[in-house]
């Protein structure tokens, strides 16, 4: 099933762009950004770091593949106020219905972004840039707009002899003050079990370049992404913890940047990491190494019906930017049916 999904995401993307292939096309850096540093308050107290190790409806993000992982279905909002709350997110995701051949979710995100100051028309000598030293901005000229994304994302994951495999595809919905963009992206992955406690697993992001199209006829593409991840989990005979430490290696195809922590050849690389202490199956501490803010910390309580989330991540490294905080409420949907009784067994 995964190399079919393969093979009809690279259909739809060169078929479905062929009308646009004439259109001004530009590589970019920092596209799709809806779809980085999302999630839920588990996966980025952990820094992103669990391409080996995500669980629930959100894992389609990190590694499609990890729906497999669990049999417990759940639903799972998520609430974050970035750089001080300038940015806000909302995500909601919901396992579906499970099949014998096939587990599937479904994620949807909203991004939002207000007043944004626009100094271009508030320029003093009206040169529309500031690279003049001369130039000055006239504050009660100065306006406001604001920015907003919406995005879906829709995944599977199935099993194929000692591996799982899975692939998702995105939608991305960008409204950008007075312009508005659309695009479509997709994502496989595959992780495998080594021993008991140990996992491997792998995810290319945006296998075939994911796309943004503008009104104004500029095409975004956005370069794939390979990630290599690695879990590993300890028991404690004597004492009720479980401690599990993950990493992940990022190797972007869009060229290096200055977070990056390493390069191979002309890509940049940089590496996640996390730590999670489970406390006789009810409390969770996390931390986890990331290079753009440095470290992360987070909390889980974990409940009968589920469980509640928290995370912190400070202000980027060289930046005034302002801390960002993370919740989120994962709830199982058998908890939720039997208030309700709407599931379907």
């Amino acid at each position: 099933m995964i190399y079919k999904y393969v093979l009809l995401a690279i259909f739809i993307s060169t078929s479905f762009y062929s009308n646009y292939l004439k259109a001004e096309s530009i590589w970019v850096k920092y596209g799709n950004q809806i779809f980085r540093g999302v999630g839920d308050a588990k996966a980025i107290g952990l820094s992103e770091s669990g391409v080996a190790a995500a669980t629930g409806p959100l894992s389609i993000i990190w590694n499609p593949a990890r729906l497999n992982s669990v049999d417990e279905r759940s639903f799972i909002f998520a609430h974050q106020e970035r750089f001080a709350g300038s940015v806000t997110f909302d995500i909601f995701g919901i396992d579906l219905q499970q099949r014998s051949e096939s587990n599937w979710s479904l994620v949807l995100i909203r991004e939002a972004v207000q007043g944004i100051p626009k100094t271009t028309d508030a320029l003093l000598f009206g040169t529309g840039s500031l690279d003049d030293p001369e130039e000055r901005v006239l504050s009660s000229n100065v306006t406001f707009f604001n920015q907003s994304q919406w995005a879906g994302v829709i995944g599977f994951a199935t099993s194929r002899g000692e591996w799982n495999l899975g692939g998702n595809t995105k939608v991305l919905i960008h409204q950008l003050g007075e312009f508005s963009g659309w695009g479509i992206g997709f994502d496989v992955g595959g992780w495998k079990r080594l021993s008991t406690n140990n996992v491997i697993g792998i995810s290319i992001r945006d296998i075939t370049t994911s796309w943004v199209i503008w009104d104004s006829g500029t095409v975004e593409r956005i370069s794939p992404e390979l990630r290599l991840g690695d879990a590993h989990s300890f028991n404690f005979d004597v004492f009720p913890l479980k401690v599990t430490t993950m990493g992940t290696i990022v190797l972007s195809m869009e060229g290096k940047k200055k977070n990056d922590d390493f390069f191979i050849g002309s890509f940049g690389s940089h590496y996640r990491l996390g730590l999670e202490l489970n406390y006789n199956n009810k409390l969770n501490i996390r931390c986890g190494r990331n290079p753009i803010s440095g470290f992360s910390t987070g909390l889980g309580f974990i409940f009968n019906f589920g469980e509640i989330d928290y995370a912190f991540v400070p202000s980027p490294l060289g930046t005034i930017l302002g801390s960002s905080h993370y919740v989120s409420l994962n709830l199982k949907l058998e908890a939720i049916d039997s208030f309700f009784g709407i599931l379907k067994k």
